[in-house]
């Protein structure tokens, strides 16, 4: 099955082979410059493919059956480039996994992976949540009228402890060091 998929870019085929099998009305359609965009990511896909073996170069990948993707190690979005130098095979579930930020990927040090990525793990950060300090200053004032109507009073007169207190609570209970979830 995974030799069907893959079949087209097990070899380099020419431009006017690849085009070929396409619809003649939907090749048509096609400007130049856009035919030749398309043809270019299928000899660069091929490249890369056949470099990488048809295999996901994650090592800690424990789903090679999924269907394959090429990875940019940089990112497209912090101008990666569509480069042998900048591509890798991973499977779909290790780049989901990974773009994610649930699981690293592990590289090897063979010599078929790019110099640059030999050896190498990579992890995305997880951006760090912004407080909103509009509405906790609203559960605050809520919080504040329940309790006096429920009767409690209490003045919170140090300002740097009432922060610690908005971070608290803004806070939710499984970030907290040393929680866990097991128990």
């Amino acid at each position: 099955m995974k030799d069907n998929n893959y079949k087209i870019y097990k070899q380099n085929l020419s431009k006017e082979d690849f085009f070929s099998k396409w619809d003649s009305e939907q090749y048509h359609s096609l400007s130049e410059n856009l035919k030749e965009r398309i043809y270019n990511k299928y000899i660069i896909k091929s490249k890369i493919l056949n470099r990488d073996s048809f295999k996901c170069q994650n090592m800690e990948c424990k789903t090679p059956d999924s269907p394959l993707t090429i990875h940019h190690i940089k990112h497209r979005r912090n101008n990666g480039e569509d480069k042998e130098r900048n591509l890798i095979t991973i499977c779909r579930v290790c780049h989901k996994s990974f773009n994610r930020t649930k699981k690293p990927l592990v590289f090897s040090n063979e010599d078929n992976i790019p110099a640059h990525v030999r050896g190498h793990t990579f992890r995305l950060s997880v951006p760090e949540k912004k407080i909103d300090w509009k509405k906790i200053t609203i559960e605050m004032k809520q919080l504040r009228k329940k309790l006096k109507y429920e009767g409690v009073v209490f003045k919170i007169k140090d300002m740097n402890l009432l922060i610690i207190l908005m971070k608290f609570l803004s806070k939710p209970y499984y970030e907290f060091e040393g929680y866990d979830d097991d128990i």
